[in-house]
């Protein structure tokens, strides 16, 4: 069975009625061409979200994502984050029900997964180069106005400036950095952000973490502008509740997506520890396994499914050339701290 299969059928035995299985099934078996699939996969990544009330939360952060789609002077294989989000989406619910919950005795909460495994690679059009960044950026006011909250507009440069700055005197890296340290990760996310950015290199997934911790304050500042600090409100559900739900939740799953692409030394000093950052270990793990269906330069279709199988609940077969699988292993093995889990 091949792993579109294998998720398919996991997400039918484990009746999983928030999710459209019909069009998840139609996404996997992937009959249509490369653009039709990217428009199915922002179709289905609405209508996960949808399902919790969070339609007015999820329309603004996904517009980031239908950036790459809307950037025509690219080729398909340079934009494929979204097909790739979706499909690495499904492998981390196997993953998070067979491997995390099965090994660890840990499981990553559903919210906090749908925003990591989802959206961890909308910032990547601001990593492509100068002439996308602007758009991005562009793209974040356009929100920023329709969300309505009177606060300056970001400005690109080499980064985006104001992104960490959210509203009532809060900072995203001060947020990150305190699950950062929750992990006992030694990466201080300030100035890995500034060593990159400052070198002219973007990181998608430090842009994308910060550029989704800003538009979700945007929306809770909007929905109750007198929030004191301690509250907080859930768009489309007209309920306020405690600020931990925004520290966990939304937090951990940046915080996951703003080391997710970091470079392999970052994790020399501590590995992700599924059991101390379930949520950053499953979305690296998820994102490092996911290699099929992508296109490339020299395959407009990807690999094929068929070259990928789970065979055990430890066991990932990938039937690629050694080269890329070795690539593949020293991606997880150097910045996880995994046991019993084995790439074949």
């Amino acid at each position: 069975m091949n792993i579109n299969d294998t998720l398919l059928t996991m997400l039918k035995e484990a009746n999983h009625t928030n999710y459209p299985i019909e069009k998840i099934e139609v996404f996997l078996q992937n009959k249509c061409d490369f653009l039709e699939r990217q428009k199915i996969a922002i179709d289905i990544i609405e209508e996960i979200m949808d399902v919790h009330g969070k339609k007015s939360l999820l329309k603004s952060v996904t517009e980031l994502a239908h950036v790459e789609y809307k950037i025509r002077e690219l080729e398909p294989w340079v934009r494929d984050h979204v097909v790739h989000a979706l499909l690495s989406f499904l492998l981390g619910v196997y993953l998070n029900e067979k491997h995390l919950k099965l090994q660890y005795g840990v499981k990553v909460p559903c919210f906090q997964w749908k925003l990591a495994g989802l959206f961890h690679d909308v910032g990547y059009p601001a990593e492509i180069g100068k002439n996308v960044i602007k758009p991005y950026v562009d793209n974040i006011n356009k929100i920023k106005k329709e969300i309505g909250v009177d606060v300056r507009d970001l400005k690109a440069t080499i980064q985006i400036d104001g992104i960490e700055k959210l509203t009532n005197d809060r900072n995203s890296f001060d947020l990150i950095q305190r699950r950062l340290n929750d992990w006992e990760l030694k990466i201080n996310a300030k100035q890995t952000y500034e060593k990159m950015t400052n070198s002219g290199e973007i990181c998608h997934g430090m842009i994308g973490s910060l550029s989704i911790l800003y538009i979700i304050d945007l929306l809770y500042q909007k929905h109750n502008e007198k929030r004191e600090y301690n509250t907080i409100f859930i768009p489309g559900t007209g309920i306020d509740v405690n600020q931990e739900y925004f520290e966990i939740d939304v937090v951990s799953a940046c915080s996951a997506i703003f080391i997710h692409n970091l470079p392999n030394e970052y994790f020399k000093q501590a590995k992700i520890n599924p059991k101390k950052a379930p949520v950053a270990y499953l979305l690296k793990l998820a994102d490092c396994l996911q290699g099929w269906e992508r296109p490339s330069s020299n395959s407009k279709s990807g690999v094929s499914a068929d070259k990928f199988q789970i065979t055990t609940l430890n066991e990932f077969n990938a039937n690629i050339p050694e080269s890329k699988k070795l690539e593949m292993k020293n991606d997880i093995f150097s910045s996880l701290l995994v046991e019993n889990f084995r790439i074949v």
